[in-house]
């Protein structure tokens, strides 16, 4: 009996006594038969002796004694409600070791020792636990007797699986179509496996095929187990993949791990797999003859043409599919591998490129859940029917430069073309984007200095041409004058794109308004950034006068030239060898010592340097217009020296813009500049002091009276404008004053030390010494 019967039969015996002494003997025999309730419950508490059988039991390897004497009580013992485990030890018959010999005896299923005499040697025998031996037939009894079972003893059970044969499965698909490949092992499970011992499911098993790699295979290498949905491997080393299992004929293994009491166990064979209807093309009658289809900018519609080619070339596809079409042309016939691409893509050299001729087309229809793909490659040729257009030009039109380029060609578009007479769209359908418009113009060397002689056509806005990255000019925008010009349409999804139509159209100079916007700075300060304006803020060369009276009460004129002639040493080198041929100052000795106005309105007549001066595009009427400028202003006669660059004297001057730029008529703007005198920060110093105001007249001959005009600290560069007065009495009572020269002779002085003219302004110093002899 087990503990749990054990605990009932006494559970019993104890009700009965309870019963028995809450109820009176008389009682209780009036009420039932107490000698069968005795009866029952000693039988309750009595056990039986065990009856063993044979039997077979899977014990594990690691099974504890405990786990051992349970699973032999629960195989071995018939009788087992009526024998309590517990009180049971169990022995068995086993072969024993020691080295190479062996003792059969009688010992705990736990494992024991044995000994006997191994020629007259006592030995001793290890035998191991039951759970620890071998597999096989044992003889078991219980310790203290000699009734003997057999028990046939294993680690684990046996699994098996059975295949069926000649199995057909259906691929499934998705909506996408890619393989559904959860239904896929479930339905080869159910298809494929007809019985497993014990009872297995899909979850318990694992369903590989036999796989070849898609490269590297060699008889079978590269072949492997791999999972439905293909994976990776290893061939001699080199990394490989496998594919996804496909139609056809596959061998399948179905495998299962067993567990810690079940063998596991494999079963293979060879299915059939099955993929969806295959999508077949009714082609209409060749030779194929395809128009190109053009977009609105007069490229490719490469959607459109597919279209074209597919209707123009597939009657039908049976059975009727929803699958993706797609349209490709071979780049390269020669290649043997696919080189096919869509009409939109060109060659790995990027040279072969879709448009008209003769191609090999391939048609494809692309999977679906419900059928299989399928495609087609046939011979297509190519042609852009589109009629030829032509654009036509009056003669004599003009207009004003304008510079925004888009603005010239908008104007070219509106008056240039001869609509009566060209071949074109309507023209409320277009824009002078739709046409290709370039002039003829000359190459410009240095950032606009040099006429190159290189000539091109090139687009109105112009363009830079470059070696590496030096450039080495620039052509510029298309300016005022009489300019020859191509005109052509860029052609549109109706029109081929048309010839160039060359004409010629004169540009007329525009209009410039300058304005100086009169501003006051300190001596030294810059300009301010805004202070010359023009409109249109073009870029203009710009000669600016200024003329003026100088805080010392004298006349300033200046001439500040365009920043070419100060930044490019090549243009001023090519002025200076010109000037120098003609017997002239140079322009850098112009720009050092300056020049008078009479010199300069004879320079500016001179022709062999109007002439150089036209070559490097510098408008030789501007320097009429500056004359001009400077005659008006007063009292500049021709002596006056003129300075170049900007003002470098305090003063109040009148400013004149002079513009020059080819494009734009010579445009004026006057203004004022008035330059202060600084006043913070100056000082007059003394260079030495006088000891107790006392010279003698030996070291007055060598001593600096002179004071230093200082600015922050900082001496000033120009001391011009420090004056000073000396003004005494001789010992012999002689009156001395001078403005240069410091006394020397005994006597009582006075020195005074001021500022007149000049950029800055300090308090005047006095001092009195005297000399002795």
């Amino acid at each position: 009996m087990k503990r749990t019967d054990i605990r009932r039969g006494l559970a019993a015996v104890l009700a009965t006594l309870t019963l028995v002494q809450g109820t009176s003997l008389a009682a209780l025999a009036a009420e039932a038969d107490l000698t069968k309730v005795t009866e029952a419950a000693e039988e309750a508490v009595a056990f039986a002796a065990p009856q063993l059988q044979s039997g077979e039991a899977v014990i594990p390897e690691d099974a504890s004694l405990e786990e051992v004497e349970q699973i032999l009580f629960n195989t071995l013992v018939a009788n087992k409600d009526q024998v309590e485990d517990e009180s049971l030890e169990w022995e068995y018959y086993c072969t024993g070791k020691n080295g190479l010999l062996t003792n059969d005896a009688w010992g705990s299923v736990n494992g024991f020792t044995s000994e006997k005499k191994v020629v007259f040697v006592p030995t001793t025998f290890t035998h191991p636990a039951l759970s620890a031996n071998e597999d096989g037939n044992y003889q078991v009894r219980l310790a203290g007797t000699t009734a003997e079972v057999t028990l046939h003893k294993v680690a684990k059970l046996s699994s098996s699986i059975t295949l069926n044969e000649g199995c057909t499965v259906g691929l499934p698909y998705n909506e996408d179509a890619t393989v559904d490949f959860e239904t896929l092992y479930q339905s080869i499970f159910n298809t494929v496996v007809e019985s497993t011992d014990p009872v297995l499911t899909l979850s318990d098993v694992k369903i590989e095929y036999y796989a070849t790699a898609t490269t590297g295979s060699v008889g079978e290498q590269g072949k492997d187990w791999m999972p439905l949905e293909g994976g990776k491997g290893t061939v001699l080393g080199i990394p490989v993949t496998y594919p996804a299992i496909s139609e056809g004929s596959q061998k399948i293994r179905v495998s299962y791990a067993g567990t810690d009491t079940i063998y596991g166990t494999s079963a293979e064979i060879d299915v059939t797999f099955t993929d969806r209807e295959q999508v077949q093309f009714n082609l209409n009658p060749a030779p194929y003859e395809v128009g190109l289809v053009f977009d609105a900018e007069q490229g490719y519609d490469y959607d459109a043409t597919a279209a074209a080619i597919y209707d123009a070339v597939v009657a039908s596809i049976t059975p009727a599919s929803d699958g993706q079409v797609s349209v490709e042309y071979n780049v390269d016939k020669t290649s043997i591998t696919d080189s096919f691409k869509p009409l939109n893509e060109t060659d790995l050299t990027g040279l072969i490129k879709f448009g008209t001729g003769e191609w090999e087309i391939k048609i494809s229809v692309g999977d679906t859940k419900v059928y299989k793909g399928n495609s087609t490659i046939v011979t297509v040729n190519m042609t852009d029917s589109r009629p030829a257009s032509i654009v036509a030009l009056k003669p004599g039109v003009s207009f004003t430069y304008n510079m925004d380029a888009s603005v010239m060609e908008q104007a070219i578009f509106d008056n240039a073309i001869d609509w009566e007479n060209s071949t074109l769209p309507a023209k409320e359908t277009l824009s002078a984007d739709d046409f290709e418009i370039t002039y003829y113009s000359e190459a410009i060397l240095f950032d606009g200095g040099i006429d190159s002689g290189i000539k091109s056509w090139v687009p109105l806005e112009g363009k830079s041409y470059d070696l590496g990255n030096v450039n080495l000019g620039t052509y510029p925008q298309m300016g005022a004058g009489e300019q020859s010009i191509h005109v052509s349409y860029k052609g549109d999804a109706n029109f081929h794109p048309s010839e160039n139509a060359e004409g010629t159209v004169t540009v007329n100079k525009a209009k410039v308004s300058v304005k100086v916007n009169s501003a006051n700075i300190f001596a030294g300060d810059e300009l301010p950034e805004n202070f010359i304006t023009t409109s249109p803020a073009d870029q203009f060369d710009l000669y600016t006068i200024y003329a003026g009276v100088t805080s010392n009460v004298t006349t300033g004129l200046y001439l500040d030239l365009p920043e070419r002639y100060t930044d490019n040493s090549l243009l001023i080198q090519t002025i200076d060898k010109a000037l120098e041929a003609i017997g002239q100052k140079t322009l850098t000795q112009m720009m050092q010592e300056g020049i008078t106005v009479g010199e300069l309105r004879e320079l500016l007549s001179t022709q062999e340097l109007l002439d150089l001066l036209d070559k490097l595009n510098i408008d030789t009427g501007t320097f009429g217009q500056i004359l001009t400028v400077i005659n008006k202003l007063p009292g500049i006669l021709d002596s006056v020296r003129i300075s170049f660059g900007t003002p470098n004297r305090a003063g109040l001057y009148t400013v004149a813009v002079v513009t020059d730029n080819k494009n734009y008529e010579t445009g004026v703007g006057m203004g004022f500049l008035l330059v202060k005198m600084r006043l913070s920060g100056t000082h007059l110093t003394w260079n030495r002091e006088i000891p107790n105001g006392k010279l003698s007249a030996a070291d007055a001959k060598s001593f600096d009276f002179k004071a230093t005009l200082t600015c922050d600290g900082e001496a000033v560069e120009d001391q011009s404008s420090v004056h000073y007065l000396y003004s005494g009495m001789t010992s012999k009572w002689r009156i001395y004053s001078s403005t240069t020269t410091p006394p020397t002779e005994p006597g009582r002085y006075v020195v005074t030390v001021c500022i007149l003219g000049g950029n800055y302004m300090a308090a005047p110093l006095t001092r009195s010494f005297q000399i002795t002899k």
